[in-house]
């Protein structure tokens, strides 16, 4: 780095500084959109919904959405989010923003810890440099802004890595103690709580790699795991016991049958992808920190020798290739490479010089633009401001021109720049006003506004989101057209919603009924979920006025 780049990282590093200057940026990054953005479909609103049930029952052990058992997943973050909602949101159930508390805490944990873990690795300098990195891209700022499981498991995994680097920097006379080991299986034993047995796989596969590029496995011997393995277990085991006592069965065997090997053989869910798609994906997915994260890759590769970027290198590579190994893929699957990546890059930036090559500006500039481009289509096409598209694009061809500047120090100071004005705009301004894309929000604004005297179980026909079900409650029933007009014309005040092509055969099957179907509103938008336009009504049923009786003579 030059002189003025080095001069003004140096005057954060004092103190409490650097920790103030990174809580700072997570905020920024973080937190816009936090309240806004509607739940997501799908996964996000399964989990919320799940812990939803939890609180409204008592019951933290079953994890169900709806009456369906949920046992792909383990309980771990469905018990932050049950004490995020309980006492951050006074019980609240519906306050979004409380479920997606433990991920913004995770994230927040995680970054800080990057910073520490840099800190052991290199220098607090270089420590800055890669939290600053990791905090500055969109796959971190995706996560934090969702309730589930991915920003809680990185954090496991990089304290995991912590303890991991301390054996691998040991020898035969200084080995780490036993306290070392317990924090690695510590993490462990929190991760298979949240995410199962990934991060146990992550920290396997950087052992491995390092174990097979050194030519040496003894350095594993210290962490115990004739020890550790059952502290580990013993995170687990409880809810283990207790759901198996519930009648759910072997949960563990499950979670395993039906979720992690299916993903090991085939594109599971429909999410199947070539090897090479994470390649393929990182220069957006690391925006707009790819600007130095993708070149920095060249300049750690030749600087491999040095025993901490080996070590960050071994832990992005061999994650990176088992995830493009896996045939199921998805963008965040790559999150737990991030922090070793962002590692690597910064400890061989302060190890020598480093000027940005015109490809890593070119390929900044293409993302930038498609990021701006997507915008303004998203705006255009689903009920977008106009002017907070426009303005996002024109923000980024600003940034942009300021990019083409020979100033390293100034090319720097533009990642974490363009990260808080993009990332604000977009969460914070534009997501949350794509209105055709938050069709379960419109539709619990319209049932709002009908049940001043209370209701029964809203009937869905065809749009079964999980979104719907967390906004419009537990009981909403999944159903089909033919029971959806049988359960208005049960009951005069109860509502269905119905798809428009599915309009006429159910107003008919209410005629049969001696009944009038009513039609309260009716929403047009975008289920991308499925891909497809909706036309949703939102229909309720009326007897049919009898005719006058003739007066008696």
């Amino acid at each position: 780095m030059d002189q003025e780049a080095a001069e003004t990282v140096n005057s954060l590093l004092s103190g409490i500084r650097p920790y103030l200057v990174l809580s700072a940026l997570c905020a920024a990054l973080f937190l816009p959109g936090l309240t806004t953005v509607p739940p997501i479909d799908r996964d996000e609103a399964r989990f919320m919904q799940a812990t939803k049930q939890m609180l409204e029952t008592g019951d933290v052990v079953n994890i169900r959405f709806q009456s369906v058992p949920r046992t792909k997943k383990p309980v771990g973050i469905h018990w932050l989010q049950y004490l995020s909602v309980k006492y951050g949101a006074l019980g609240d159930t519906h306050a979004v923003w409380a479920y997606r508390i433990p991920s913004v805490l995770a994230a927040w944990l995680s970054v800080i810890c990057i910073f520490v873990f840099g800190r052991i690795l290199f220098d607090a300098k270089t420590g800055l440099i890669a939290a600053a990195l990791s905090t500055c891209t969109i796959i971190l700022a995706v996560e934090a802004h969702l309730a589930k499981t991915d920003a809680a498991m990185l954090l496991t995994v990089i304290i995991s890595h912590i303890a991991l680097f301390q054996y691998y920097q040991s020898s035969p006379d200084h080995i780490p103690r036993l306290r070392t080991a317990m924090l690695f299986w510590l993490a462990i034993g929190a991760g298979l709580l949240i995410k199962g047995p990934i991060p146990f796989a992550i920290a396997m596969a950087t052992a491995l790699a390092l174990s097979l590029a050194d030519r040496n496995i003894r350095w594993l011997r210290g962490l115990q795991p004739e020890i550790g393995v059952p502290v580990a277990i013993a995170f687990v085991l409880p809810w283990m016991l207790a759901s198996a006592a519930a009648g759910n069965g072997d949960v563990v065997f499950t979670s395993l049958a039906e979720d992690f090997i299916p993903k090991l053989i085939g594109g599971a869910e429909g999410h199947g992808a070539l090897p090479g798609t994470h390649f393929l994906l990182s220069p957006v997915m690391l925006w707009p920190a790819s600007l130095v994260l993708l070149p920095g890759i060249i300049l750690g590769w030749q600087k491999r020798q040095d025993p901490a970027i080996r070590f960050a290198l071994a832990w992005a590579g061999a994650t990176w290739l088992m995830f493009e190994l896996v045939p199921t893929k998805l963008p965040h699957y790559i999150l737990p490479a991030v922090p070793a990546l962002c590692l690597a890059v910064a400890g061989a930036l302060t190890k020598g010089d480093f000027a940005l090559p015109r490809w890593s500006l070119a390929l900044w500039t293409a993302t930038a633009t498609l990021i701006g481009a997507g915008g303004l289509w998203a705006a255009t096409t689903y009920g977008g401001p106009q002017y907070l598209a426009t303005l996002i694009a024109f923000v980024l061809v600003t940034l942009i021109g300021l990019l083409w500047t020979r100033r390293l120090a100034h090319q720097a100071l533009l990642i974490p720049v363009t990260a808080i004005v993009i990332f604000s705009l977009i969460f914070g301004g534009l997501l949350p006003r794509l209105t055709d894309l938050a069709l379960s929000s419109r539709l619990a604004a319209v049932v709002a506004g009908q049940t001043t005297l209370g209701y029964p179980p809203m009937a869905l026909a065809r749009y079964h989101e999980p979104s719907a079900v967390f906004l419009l409650g537990t009981e909403t029933w999944l159903t089909n057209a033919r029971n959806a007009a049988a359960h208005i014309a049960a009951d005069p005040i109860a509502m269905a919603v119905v798809a428009d092509d599915q309009l006429q055969s159910v107003s008919e099957m209410v005629s049969a009924t001696q009944g009038t179907m009513v039609i309260i509103d009716r929403l047009e938008g975008y289920n991308y979920a499925k891909g497809r336009p909706e036309s949703l009504v939102v229909i309720r049923s009326e007897p049919q006025a009898q005719p006058p009786k003739p007066l008696a003579p």
